[in-house]
C-alpha cells in the first residue's frame, strides 16, 4: 500500500464531547466529528433528550441546548453503545435525576459501569443498579476527591468526572486520571466553555466548579486509533504510507513496539510516515493505559505480527475477551496459541491465505481487514457493522492506498 491518508476525528474524543454539550448553554459547534454509527447513536441520544443537533454547511455539527426534557435516556439507543453512559452526568446536573438501561456495545469482556457510578457517589449522588437499569439522583453535586483505579486510569471515568466536577459546587480533585490525547483535548473544550481545570496532561486534575458553561466552537482531534490501524495496514502489506494529522507521541508505547518489530515511523511535517519494506520480527506486548501499549490497537498489531519472523507474546491487561480474533485469524493460516483469556503466543508465518472470517467487535474487524489485505487470494470479512461503528469510510481510505476491497 502506498500514498497519503488522513484519519477522521477521534471517536473516543467526540463521543464525550457531544455528551458534554448537554451542559453548555446555547449553541455549540463541533468540527472534525467522524461520521460513524456510534456518533449517529450519540446524536440520536441528544435529540431524544430534547436537544437540537444540526449539520452545518461547513460539515460541522451545531448543538442547540435549551434544556433537557426528560430524565430517562432512550433505551433503544442506550443498548447500542457503551458510551451512552456519558449522558448520565449532564442529565443529573440539569435535572437532579437520570435513568437509563445498562449500556450495550462490543462484547470484549466484563465492562462494569461501577467505575462511572463511583464518580457520582464520590461527589454526593445516590446510585442504584436494579433489573438492568441505572438510576442516579442528587440534590446537587459537591466537590470532593475522586480516586480512579490506578491500574486502568480509565478515560471514560475521567471524562465523567470532568463533566460532573465542572458544574459541582466547590473543588474536585481527580486522582489517577487518564491523560491520553482525547482527555487533554476534552479539557481544552470544557475550558473554552468556561470550566476551570488545572493539571491538564497530568495524572491529577483539579477542577473548580462553575455555575454555568456556555456554548463554544471546538475541533475534535484526529483519531489516534484509526491512525494506528492505518499504520498497521501499511506495515502488514510492506508498504509506505504517510498518515497525516497525527504525532508520534499520541501513539505512546504502541509506536515504540512497532519500531521494535521493524516498522519505520519517522515524523514529517504534520504526520507520520509508516514504512515496512521487509518482513517484521516478533515482539512482546503488554497492554495498559496510555502511554502504554493500547488495548484498542492490540488486534491490528497482531495482524502485523502474524507474518513476522519469530515469536510474539501478547498479554492483555484491560479486557478479558480481547483475544477473540485469534480463532478467526487462525482460519487464514496464522499460528496463534491462546494460553488463557488474556495471553497468547504467535509464531509468524511467511504469509496468510484468504478465508471467510467474522469480526466480533470494532478492533477485531479492523484486524481482520488488515490480515485480509496481506493474505494471498480473496477474503471475506463479515461483521462490517462493527467496523462502521469506529471507522469513517475505512474501505475508501484503504482503496485510495491501493487496496482491492469492495463492500457487499
Amino acid at each position: 500500500m502506498q500514498g497519503r491518508v488522513r484519519p477522521a476525528g477521534s471517536k473516543n474524543g467526540a463521543l464525550p464531547t457531544l455528551a458534554a454539550a448537554l451542559l453548555l448553554e446555547g449553541e455549540t459547534v463541533l468540527h472534525n466529528v467522524p461520521r460513524i454509527t456510534d456518533i449517529a447513536t450519540m446524536v440520536g441520544l441528544l435529540r431524544g433528550l430534547g436537544v437540537a443537533v444540526e449539520e452545518r454547511a461547513d460539515g460541522g455539527l451545531m448543538i442547540v441546548n435549551r434544556g433537557i426534557s426528560t430524565q430517562e435516556a432512550p433505551a433503544d439507543l442506550v443498548g447500542l453503545m457503551r458510551a451512552s453512559h456519558y449522558v448520565l452526568g449532564p442529565m443529573l446536573l440539569q435535572l437532579g435525576k437520570a435513568e437509563m438501561a445498562l449500556p450495550g456495545g462490543c462484547q470484549i469482556g466484563a465492562r462494569p459501569v461501577t467505575h462511572v457510578l463511583d464518580v457520582f457517589e464520590a461527589l454526593g449522588a445516590r446510585t442504584e443498579v436494579e433489573k438492568e437499569r441505572i438510576v442516579v439522583s442528587c440534590s446537587g453535586l459537591r466537590g470532593a476527591t475522586v480516586t480512579l483505579d490506578a491500574k486502568y486510569r480509565s478515560a471514560g471515568a475521567t471524562f465523567t468526572a470532568l463533566m460532573a466536577a465542572s458544574r459541582a459546587e466547590g473543588t474536585t480533585r481527580i486522582e489517577n486520571a487518564s491523560y491520553e490525547p482525547d482527555v487533554v483535548r476534552f479539557c481544552e473544550f470544557l475550558t473554552a466553555a468556561g470550566a476551570r481545570i488545572e493539571g491538564v496532561g497530568e495524572a491529577t486534575l483539579v477542577v473548580d466548579g462553575v455555575e454555568r458553561l456556555t456554548g463554544t466552537t471546538h475541533r475534535v482531534n484526529s483519531d489516534r486509533l484509526e491512525a494506528g490501524t492505518l499504520i498497521c495496514a501499511a506495515a502488514a502489506t510492506r508498504g509506505e504510507v504517510v498518515v497525516e494529522g497525527i504525532a508520534r507521541a499520541e501513539l505512546g508505547e504502541t509506536a515504540e513496539k512497532l519500531e521494535e518489530a521493524g516498522v519505520e515511523l519517522p515524523e514529517e511535517d504534520g504526520g507520520l510516515v509508516a514504512r515496512c519494506c521487509d518482513r517484521p520480527h516478533g515482539v512482546e506486548i503488554v497492554t495498559g493505559p496510555f502511554p502504554r501499549f493500547s488495548t484498542d490497537l492490540q488486534p491490528p498489531v497482531a495482524a502485523v505480527l502474524a507474518t513476522a519472523e519469530g515469536k510474539s507474546k501478547i498479554r492483555e491487561t484491560v479486557f478479558d475477551n480481547r483475544l477473540l480474533y485469534a480463532e478467526q485469524m487462525a482460519k487464514m493460516g496464522a499460528e496463534i496459541e491462546v494460553l488463557n483469556a488474556r495471553e497468547a503466543v504467535m509464531t509468524g508465518v511467511p504469509s496468510l491465505r484468504g478465508a471467510e472470517v467474522e469480526a466480533n467487535n470494532i478492533r477485531d474487524g479492523a484486524a481482520m481487514v488488515i490480515a485480509a489485505l496481506c493474505a494471498e487470494g480473496e477474503s471475506t470479512v463479515r461483521g462490517r457493522r462493527y467496523v462502521a461503528r469506529g471507522y469513517e469510510k475505512l474501505e475508501e481510505k484503504l482503496r485510495s492506498l491501493g487496496a482491492d476491497i469492495a463492500v457487499g
